[in-house]
């Protein structure tokens, strides 16, 4: 079992479509080595920002194996395999960690809304049944279930859940779920990351981070290295970024900063569509402006 503390930037990679929809696996690897470039400490395949839910499984098992394959040893690979059948997930979570995943994000199950007892119970049979960390992944506005500090506590109790995803943007109780836990707490939402620093979190989940991880990279740096000037500095440049990221739904503005910056198409899988026109061309004129500024800080 990886018993490593999870920490620093990890990404939620994009799946990347070609134009008929099957994945496009060069440009894939294209958005890999620019992770790499970018010093970050893990990737996320196959999460919300991945478009989970449209991929098969066998689509979800070969980006893990191709992800654990192109990667260097030091990068680490979380598998988005939690749903809202624990048997499914039991079955999606061994087949990931076959394919070289090194932890398993966790989603609270969406729809059918389990209660704690529910909870414990769905995490401990996924936890019982592999050998690797389970990241518990908190998002609300995903899920509509919203965990309280000391249930969170109670979830990271169970043996192999050793990490959170917080992402309710709520720092109240990300501070709260720091105190209360002996997990590692990463931050599930850019805009308050580098609050959550502030206040004990041990790294981000990121969406943003698909387009500019070394800038992510170089804010946690400054951080961990008290210039909290400089991480103010690169966090006051990201937020215009990270802000036009959501100014439609997740992934849909990233799919179109990624062909902005060359990294692949801006095509999604239905249910999901580009966004408009009016907000393509404000992703581009905030994506490159932020690029502009990153050059003259990194």
């Amino acid at each position: 079992m990886n018993n490593a503390r999870f920490s620093g930037v990890w990404t939620a990679i994009a799946t990347p479509f070609a134009d008929g929809g099957a994945i496009d696996w060069s440009a894939f690897e294209k958005h890999l080595a620019h992770q790499a470039k970018g010093g970050v400490s893990g990737v996320v395949i196959s999460g919300t920002t991945g478009e989970a839910p449209t991929l098969t499984v066998q689509e979800k098992i070969s980006l893990v194996r191709k992800a654990r394959a192109l990667l260097p040893a030091n990068i680490r690979v979380m598998a988005g395999s939690g749903g809202n059948s624990t048997a499914q997930s039991i079955e999606l979570s061994k087949l990931c960690v076959e394919a070289g995943a090194d932890s398993l994000l966790i989603v609270t199950p969406p729809y059918n809304k389990p209660n704690l007892a529910g909870l414990k119970l769905h995490y401990q049979m996924i936890a019982d049944s592999v050998s690797v960390p389970l990241c518990l992944y908190h998002v609300p506005g995903r899920t509509a279930q919203s965990l309280s500090s000391q249930a969170i506590s109670t979830l990271t109790g169970i043996k192999n859940v050793t990490a959170v995803k917080e992402a309710s943007g709520d720092i109240a109780l990300y501070s709260r779920v720091v105190n209360s836990s002996k997990a590692d707490i990463l931050s599930g939402d850019d805009p308050t990351y580098l609050a959550s620093l502030a206040v004990g979190g041990t790294g981000v989940i990121s969406v943003v981070s698909n387009i500019f991880p070394e800038a992510m990279v170089a804010l946690t740096n400054a951080f961990a290295a008290q210039k909290n000037d400089r991480a103010l500095a690169i966090h006051k440049v990201l937020l215009p970024a990270i802000d036009v990221l959501f100014c439609e739904t997740n992934p849909c503005p990233l799919k179109a900063a990624l062909e902005i910056v060359g990294l692949g198409r801006n095509t999604l899988r239905a249910p999901l569509a580009p966004v408009t026109e009016e907000n393509y061309s404000l992703i581009k004129r905030t994506i490159e402006a932020a690029n502009d500024q990153l050059r003259s800080i990194l």
